[in-house]
């Protein structure tokens, strides 16, 4: 029981020593869910774009390569995990493609409208209140800016017994209606079977979704 406090706990902000294990695992388990998002994103040449709660940042560089003079902004909840993506994207960062900050979506320290694009996997589920952070996203979002959203469903989510703890689930449905009572408007959805991988003798398969939805 401790042990699965203690991961979810991680997983909602590493920290300590064990921080760079566990962006490993996210890395490596969310692989199929950033290629689905990364699929499903469209970027034009010098377009900015945030991140909310970017990990290890080891996919930077792909979605760097989406479009011409693209300026990427991240911001995470934790301050390991801040270093860590400073120093894999070390050259991206030093040439100002790429800004990296630490803190809280619920209070974004960026000006109004200052983005094209607001993405994030599989950090819904540790908004204690959607409400706050939705707010802010549509703040910095400029006007026809897409939020899209990385998640799987519930059913894939009820496989891991750490969700217990510490986590907001949804299924897909309640997701789109948290987005659309905010003043969203779906504009896409995206899904797929992710293959299978080996979680500790168990083989698990995951439904990756990816939701864009349009700040009106």
């Amino acid at each position: 029981m401790t042990d699965l406090k203690f991961i979810a706990q991680q997983l909602r902000k590493p920290s300590g020593e064990f921080a760079s294990t566990i962006a490993e695992k996210m890395a490596e388990a969310n692989h199929p869910l950033y290629d689905l998002v990364n699929h499903s994103m469209t970027f034009r040449d010098h377009d900015s774009i945030l991140e909310i709660g970017f990990g290890s940042g080891s996919h930077f560089s792909a979605l760097l390569a989406k479009a011409n003079g693209l300026n990427i902004t991240g911001i995470d909840y934790s301050s390991e995990m801040t270093e860590l993506a400073k120093s894999i994207n070390k050259n991206n960062v030093e040439a100002g493609r790429l800004k990296l900050h630490t803190g809280n979506s619920s209070q974004l320290p960026f000006d109004d409208s200052s983005f094209h694009t607001v993405f994030c996997n599989m950090v819904i589920y540790f908004w204690d209140d959607p409400a706050d952070h939705l707010k802010e996203i549509q703040r910095v979002l400029k006007p026809g800016g897409i939020f899209y959203t990385g998640m799987r469903t519930l059913d894939s989510m009820l496989q891991f017994p750490f969700t217990k703890f510490g986590f907001n689930l949804y299924s897909i449905d309640e997701w789109k209606s948290v987005l659309q009572s905010h003043g969203f408007m779906i504009v896409g959805e995206l899904r797929q079977r992710d293959p299978v991988f080996d979680d500790d003798g168990d083989q698990i398969q995951l439904e990756s979704v990816c939701l864009a939805a349009l700040c009106r």
